[in-house]
């Protein structure tokens, strides 16, 4: 029987209702699973069940010979699988196990016992059996991760750390997300304003001006979503509050100057291109230096060759070619923009706000 035979096997008993208790779980669910992987549960030196750790048993001890690699415990079909987390775990700390696997039979949670943060920060794979729609990404799962050849080998950890590892930074993408959107809406760049203003021509057959789609971004921020209003409180005594500044417009980047030099600008990205120009045109150094230092996690604001500045060819597209054959990269908001121009001040040496001033309105 094939793996993924097994799996749905195992599936249907779950859905039969005779699975009563965790010893049942055991048996009709975990131990098929691991003997499809290549785990013998009548070799004591390649799976052993009721493995002693000091005065306690894990259920499950997945062996090297006669070496932990993989605990696993087990619960009933009821369990909440995460409050079996603490328990794990302190098997696993005694013995530098570095996978571990808690399942209710259902749901089975991948640990990395010995990476950082609290258990919860270590699980790096989910796996939900109720989905049977994804049994076939779930056999390649667990062919990676708990294959007895690859668990034995070091494979099975390595591919864990790199799932957890991609697993984090998706997660701190996501939660990026909304302070992202903010950033956008509030200093719309060329490329949102662009796209904005192609999806409304092509719904009404006529081009937005392009600085009412920036004005309509920007208001984004400041519209608040409409709410019930609470009931009045017994009216009281009190000072009255002040009314509060209505907040000035964001003053747009639209040129500078430079020792009594003053240079107009249509955008805020033609007046950071201006500046770089000038101030190379002043060092010949200058732009390999600010190269090196102005370099994001996932884009360059300089490069020698175009595509070094990004991987989307929708912003490459869209990038400048310099003098001394530098490119810039231009899907910068306004205030990305005034940090990148700081920046090139300190490198270059100049006083950012005294010898260099931008034009703003």
């Amino acid at each position: 029987m094939s793996l993924e035979q097994t799996l749905r096997t195992v599936i249907g008993r779950l859905n039969s209702g005779k699975l009563d208790n965790e010893a049942q779980v055991k048996s009709a669910v975990v131990l098929p699973v691991l003997r499809e992987l290549g785990w013998d549960d009548a070799d004591p030196n390649a799976c052993k069940p009721e493995f002693a750790v000091e005065r306690r048993f894990v259920d499950y001890a997945l062996l090297d010979d006669g070496k932990p690699r993989v605990f696993i415990e087990a619960k009933h079909l009821d369990a909440k699988v995460g409050k079996g987390e603490a328990q794990l775990f302190g098997y696993a700390s005694n013995r530098g196990v570095p996978l571990l696997v808690l399942t209710n039979g259902w749901y089975w949670d991948f640990y990395l016992s010995m990476a950082e943060g609290l258990p919860a920060d270590r699980r790096f794979y989910s796996l939900d059996l109720r989905l049977e729609d994804k049994t076939c990404d779930y056999v390649e799962f667990l062919e990676q991760h708990l294959r007895k050849a690859r668990v034995v080998s070091g494979q099975a950890r390595l591919n864990a750390e790199d799932l957890l590892r991609k697993g984090r930074k998706r997660e701190r993408a996501r939660l990026a997300i909304p302070d992202a959107w903010r950033a956008l809406v509030q200093e719309p760049d060329e490329i949102l304003r662009d796209l904005l203003a192609e999806r409304v021509e092509n719904e009404c057959g006529a081009k937005p001006d392009l600085g009412d789609v920036g004005t309509f971004l920007s208001n984004l921020q400041s519209r608040s979503p409409k709410t019930r209003p609470k009931p009045s409180p017994p009216a009281v005594q009190s000072v009255p509050s002040p009314t509060p500044p209505v907040p000035k417009a964001r003053a747009t980047i639209n040129g500078f100057v430079f020792r009594q030099q003053r240079v107009v600008c249509k955008s805020a990205i033609d007046t950071l291109e201006e500046i770089l120009k000038t101030l190379q045109h002043q060092d010949s150094g200058f732009m390999e230096r600010l190269a090196q230092k102005a370099v994001g996690r996932t884009r360059r604001l300089l490069a020698r060759h175009q595509d070094d500045l990004y991987d989307d060819d929708r912003y490459k597209k869209r990038s400048r070619r310099l003098e001394n054959d530098w490119w810039l990269g231009t899907n910068y908001g306004a205030e990305s923009i005034r940090r990148h121009i700081k920046t090139a001040c300190g490198v270059a040496g100049i006083k950012f706000g005294e010898e260099l001033k931008l034009i703003e309105e």
